[in-house]
């Protein structure tokens, strides 16, 4: 595989293992970092050998979400050079899938960091761990995590996480239907799981992803579409730019309206 610089990729008989690799960033995604696990879950999409992918991140955040400056500025970002630019949102790209896949959460999740742990087939995490959508205290909405939501809860339950932006427990997380299970020290139930996907029929696996994904695909193309230009309408307002503004200087934000 080409060289990848944000995620790191290994294989171990059946089990393809992206780990989200910018630490020093809490892991937030660059446009460069989208494309390079849309490459890498692609190729595994692609292998025969591959029956089960899953996602983990190095660090204390498992990932915060979308890295505002390097969307906002190409300059920012860091290209690379050996793989395809990809212009899909990360839910999108996971949407692709034809294999199940497991996210093992180690660290909080944050804003866009919702889009790669809901967007697979299983998750877990682990007790420490918290859940944030801090979105609204800069003047954003977590569209597209809004849209994830609604697939596990009621609208009234998804639309006050997205509201309130405040930060929830693993256990509340599970309480919400939002986890498969809670990692205590003891990974028996992960292995357990891991062991029996690899084990049934894969073709038969593939065939059941291919056919709901078509159940949903008309709905999903005009989904996201419209989801990121509402994303990318409210980044050119007076209140995203006052909601950043006084996230930087550590002061309460003054919200215009416009």
């Amino acid at each position: 595989m080409e060289k990848l610089n944000f995620v790191k990729v290994h294989r171990e008989e059946h089990v393809f293992t992206l780990t989200l690799a910018r630490s020093e960033k809490r892991n937030a995604f660059s446009p460069t970092m989208v494309s390079e696990i849309a490459y890498a879950l692609d190729e595994a999409n692609q292998d025969p050998e591959v029956r089960l992918i899953q996602i983990e991140a190095e660090g204390p955040v498992f990932c915060a979400g979308m890295d505002l400056k390097a969307f906002e500025d190409p300059k920012v970002d860091i290209p690379n050079p050996d793989i395809p630019r990809v212009e899909k949102s990360l839910a999108e790209v996971f949407a692709g899938l034809d294999k199940p896949s497991i996210c093992v959460v180690r660290g909080d999740v944050i804003a866009g960091g919702f889009l790669i742990a809901l967007s697979c087939t299983y998750l877990f995490a682990c007790p420490q761990v918290r859940f944030s959508l801090p979105e609204v205290k800069i003047g954003l909405f977590p569209f597209q995590v809004l849209a994830l939501l609604l697939e596990y809860m009621p609208e009234r339950k998804a639309m006050d996480l997205c509201i309130q932006g405040k930060s929830f427990s693993a256990e509340e997380a599970l309480q919400q239907g939002l986890l498969y299970g809670i990692l205590d020290g003891n990974e028996v139930r992960l292995d357990e799981l891991k062991k029996s996907i690899v084990d049934n029929a894969p073709l038969a696996i593939t065939r059941g992803f291919i056919a709901l994904r078509k159940l949903k695909e008309n709905r999903f193309k005009e989904q996201y579409a419209f989801l990121l230009d509402e994303l990318a309408a409210l980044r050119q307002t007076a209140d995203f730019k006052e909601g950043m503004e006084a996230m930087r200087n550590k002061r309460k934000a003054i919200w215009r309206n416009y």
